[in-house]
């Protein structure tokens, strides 16, 4: 709600106390309404002038009547703006229409629903790759964070009607559902999926239980970060080169290489074409590492006689500029 429209009843209750003085004045002395809204001025604002003109026992009751009507209610309601002010409730009230704006305008981008641990870092990572994203927090200590890394966000609960569809979610790319509890990511889940039937949701996951759930909820992926942690320190511990090698490629910080996915349209001039033919790697100097078919079959040792088809995902490792050539082959 606006908060200017705190200030509505005082200021209506202002304008009657003043229609009150000016037609009392103009009826009681006879004035005239110069005189009779010059004297209503100098009696609300209590300046000292004296009276435009002697008064009547009357008059003077319609006066004693504004000062303690009129100050008051203009005393309160001065008061009400100035706490509105005090409490940034109209900066803030700005800054959430524009807010919303953008909201309204944003495509092709992730929603985060749940901005603890786990949400932190899906942000830092999608942001990082260049992502648009809203985030979505039920803490309000979260806004303040969130402001400053410029990031679109509503404070709420993911679960409430209205806010998965005020975040965009018919026109999202992905949702990453990482609350801690699992009856709020399946519920989220059912949500998103109810609203947008093409959206990638990606769901975490407390346990193998939950695991299931998520996926009859329509979860593309789920993920559980305790059994990735225990993966992930099992692999550096049996194959530390192997798995920081990864890292550094996926997260890309320390190296210029990064992997990305290629997906094959139906306008790809690469179709029905072996990757030799392609020339991929001399013309853009990317590498095919694998290839997922559309039966969701992998070819993780891709050969140079490999057919590209309609539908394929290519993975494909190279640097900022080799895979941005190699996504203009794709085109």
């Amino acid at each position: 709600m606006n908060p200017l429209r705190r200030l509505v009843p005082a200021f209506f209750t202002l304008l009657i106390i003043a229609s009150i003085g000016v037609v009392g004045y103009m009826n009681i002395e006879g004035w005239s309404f110069l005189d009779s809204i010059y004297m209503l001025i100098i009696t609300l604002f209590t300046v000292g002038f004296r009276e435009v003109h002697p008064l009547s026992d009357l008059g003077r009751l319609l006066t004693m009547g504004l000062i303690v009507s009129g100050v008051g209610t203009a005393v309160y309601a001065v008061g009400q703006a100035g706490e509105l002010i005090v409490e940034g409730q109209l900066f803030g009230y700005r800054r959430k229409k524009q807010m919303k704006k953008k909201l309204q305008e944003m495509k092709d981008h992730f929603i985060i629903c749940g901005y603890g641990r786990v949400g932190h870092e899906v942000l830092e990572e999608l942001t990082s790759a260049g992502i648009g994203c809203v985030v979505i927090d039920t803490k309000p200590e979260s806004e303040e964070e969130l402001d400053k890394l410029k990031v679109s966000y509503i404070i709420g609960d993911a679960t409430a009607n209205g806010n998965l569809e005020v975040a965009g979610i018919k026109t999202a790319k992905g949702l990453v559902t990482c609350a801690d509890s699992d009856m709020e990511n399946v519920f989220v889940t059912l949500s998103a999926r109810a609203s947008n039937p093409s959206v990638f949701i990606v769901a975490r996951a407390s346990g193998k239980n939950a695991e299931s759930k998520l996926k009859m909820a329509g979860a593309n992926k789920v993920i559980s970060p305790y059994l990735i942690s225990g993966r992930r320190m099992a692999a550096l511990a049996l194959r530390p080169v192997a798995s920081d090698f990864l890292d550094m490629v996926m997260r890309g910080e320390h190296l210029e290489f990064s992997l990305r996915e290629m997906f094959i349209p139906d306008t790809s001039k690469l179709i029905d074409k072996s990757l030799a033919d392609a020339e991929i790697r001399q013309k853009s100097g990317a590498t095919v590492l694998a290839v997922r078919k559309q039966d969701g079959g992998f070819n993780l040792q891709p050969l140079a006689v490999s057919k590209i088809e309609k539908g394929d995902i290519l993975v494909a490792v190279g640097t900022q500029e080799q895979l941005e050539l190699f996504e203009k082959m794709v085109k």
